[in-house]
């Protein structure tokens, strides 16, 4: 339906009534948020909708709840509020409603905008705000450029108040239902599962994209990584996006299957098959028949396990241990390792034919000192979670307190981080303020090789003049503060010196003031 001008105050109050008369019914996000998408189909059409909150301490946005309509599959739903790469940055900096036709003037430094890349040809973003506060964004993308887009515009900031009122409510009232159920201060910008890929980083938004691909099509996968780079988190997510979603995701960690047990625990067994088995039992393999079989850690299955494997993957059937009857079997399998493939061919480690059955398709997951991007809304995110499994307060993670953990190279990936941050969300509990001191001393507690050591840093360490190394420190954390020197998240403060220790310090040792 066109927009009348003359109409939008009456069209938008009428709207924005329908939501208050719900909301005082209602107020799970879900539904506060289907039935916003539902009435504004009535007005005009759109493409995806999508409301972003704002969390003015981490200075980090994260979905309300799940976006209507097309799926960006590169947008990471928990990012920096930056100006510079996210539209939502652009509204909490200028205070103002953008509308977007051209992502190429817009983000003229960066690759090509997650939501472009998506196909979406335009969008309108809208700062929701409460007590002259930003607490969230409104977006409303098109495919094409819709005739009436400035009547589109016009109605949509009528309606934001409204918008902003009702999250406020919905927001208040999960505040005060976790304080008198669960526990204090619990975060609710964030979400409380582990399941969220962050994607930030351009290394995570190429695996997303291949991702986004690879899980439409029935092939195997291999995921390649290091130890804790979230393999188990992406095989989820490519079930998650693939034609059998509905079905059951079944994980096996490979190495804690006895090689007795081994056949019983992937194809069943029957009733008798053997001493203690008193009752039929199904197995991995027939558990995710019609969905996904996620084989963790594969490489650590014995010669004579992979081989009964193999079997299973070429006849697509198994019989149950104690039973002579094959059974049909349609999975897709999904398989993961930390170990170099290739050589664990060559030594005889892994066969050669199971590699080849598995890896229909190769995603290498990329370490986390490769993916710095990621580091800041994986740490907010994980603090959050961490928060809210303990019953603690949440921690407001500074740039201050980030910026030891963007200098760390994090030996153990996410899983590291994660132990580092649920460290010193207790840590807070017990004193009043976290320094950047706290941080750095937290993770070298968690080290496994001491203060800044790693195996693979010592292996490759060559000795440099301390001149080299303070020089190359300042100018990072100069890099890091974009070369603000004063302030609270001045390099100075990060560095714990004065001011003028710092500027004396720069020019010693040639370091140019920006």
């Amino acid at each position: 339906m066109s927009l009348v001008m003359n109409s939008l105050g009456r069209q938008a109050d009428e709207l924005g009534r329908k939501l208050m008369e719900m909301l005082t019914k209602r107020t799970r996000r879900k539904l506060f948020f289907s039935t916003l998408a539902r009435l504004l189909e009535k007005h005009f059409h759109f493409d995806r909708l999508c409301i972003n909150l704002y969390d003015q301490k981490g200075e980090m946005l994260t979905y309300f709840t799940a976006a209507e309509g097309t799926i960006v599959s590169t947008l990471s739903p928990v990012r920096p509020a930056e100006a510079s790469s996210t539209v939502a940055g652009h509204v909490i900096e200028t205070r103002k409603p953008v509308v977007i036709t051209d992502f190429a003037q817009y983000f003229p430094e960066s690759s090509i905008h997650p939501i472009a890349e998506a196909g979406l040809a335009s969008t309108m973003a809208f700062p929701l705000m409460l007590d002259n506060e930003i607490i969230a964004t409104l977006h409303c993308s098109f495919a094409e450029p819709p005739a009436n887009i400035y009547d589109i515009t016009s109605f949509l900031v009528e309606l934001s108040p409204v918008i902003a009122t009702c999250l406020g409510a919905i927001l208040s009232l999960e505040h005060l239902h976790y304080q008198t159920v669960q526990a204090p201060l619990q975060p609710l910008f964030f979400p409380t599962t582990e399941d969220t890929v962050v994607c930030h980083s351009p290394a995570m938004r190429a695996i997303m994209r291949k991702i986004n691909t690879i899980a439409k099509l029935h092939l195997p996968v291999l995921l390649l990584g290091e130890t804790g780079t979230g393999k188990s988190l992406i095989a989820q997510e490519i079930h998650r996006r693939s034609q059998c979603k509905e079905a059951h995701f079944v994980k096996v960690n490979c190495p804690s299957l006895a090689p007795t047990l081994f056949e019983s625990e992937l194809f069943g067994h029957a009733k008798g098959a053997f001493t203690g088995a008193e009752t039929k039992r199904m197995g991995r393999f027939e558990l995710a028949h019609g969905g996904t079989l996620f084989l963790d850690e594969i490489a650590e299955l014995t010669p004579e396990m992979q081989s009964k494997l193999l079997q299973v993957l070429e006849d697509s059937s198994f019989e149950r241990v104690g039973e002579s009857i094959p059974l049909a079997v349609n999975v897709r399998i999904i398989s993961a390792t930390n170990v170099h493939v290739q050589k664990a061919v060559q030594e005889g480690k892994l066969r050669a034919d199971l590699y080849y059955r598995l890896s229909g398709y190769t995603v290498e997951l990329p370490p986390l000192r490769e993916r710095k991007e990621d580091l800041a809304p994986l740490a907010a995110l994980t603090a959050a979670q961490a928060a809210n499994q303990l019953g603690l307060p949440a921690i407001n993670l500074t740039t201050a307190l980030t910026a030891p953990l963007l200098q760390h190279r994090w030996p153990g990936n996410v899983r590291e981080l994660r132990n580092v941050i649920t460290k010193l969300v207790i840590l807070a509990s017990l004193q009043k303020k976290l320094t950047p001191t706290d941080v750095q001393r937290t993770i070298e507690e968690c080290s496994l090789h001491g203060p800044g050591a790693s195996s693979s840093t010592l292996e490759n360490y060559r000795p440099r003049p301390l001149a080299d190394v303070e020089r190359d420190h300042i100018q990072q954390t100069l890099d890091y503060t974009r070369g603000i020197i004063a302030g609270a998240d001045g390099a100075a403060s990060i560095l714990g010196m004065p001011r003028s220790t710092l500027q004396h310090r720069m020019q010693k040792l040639g370091i140019q003031f920006r």
